[in-house]
């Protein structure tokens, strides 16, 4: 299943780490640092398979593919993965509060 979505840019670090968190997985420096490396050169108009895509193992494996909005101060997000209706209710309502 997959989920899609946006948040603000302030709120990435948390919503990841959050996202993380769902699937019993410890977010830590490294992955911060490989956002910020990532994230920077990719743009919401391109097809997904152009945006920064990065995994994250638990008890499921999420892939998580973001892009920043050309608008500026946005990402968007696209979370894929073994996502059953629970998990992809609190993705959705993660997504929507941030």
């Amino acid at each position: 299943m997959q989920v899609c979505g946006w948040i603000f840019q302030d709120n990435l670090a948390k919503v990841v780490e959050y996202l993380a968190g769902l699937v019993g997985y410890s977010w830590d420096e490294l992955d911060d640092g490989a956002l910020e490396a990532g994230i920077p050169n990719t743009e919401v108009d391109l097809p997904p398979d152009t945006w920064f895509e990065y995994p994250v193992a638990g008890a499921v494996v999420l892939t998580l593919r973001i892009a920043r909005d050309h608008d500026g101060g946005i990402f968007s997000m696209i979370i894929d993965g073994e996502i059953d209706e629970v998990l992809a209710a609190r993705i959705e309502t993660l997504l929507d509060l941030h």
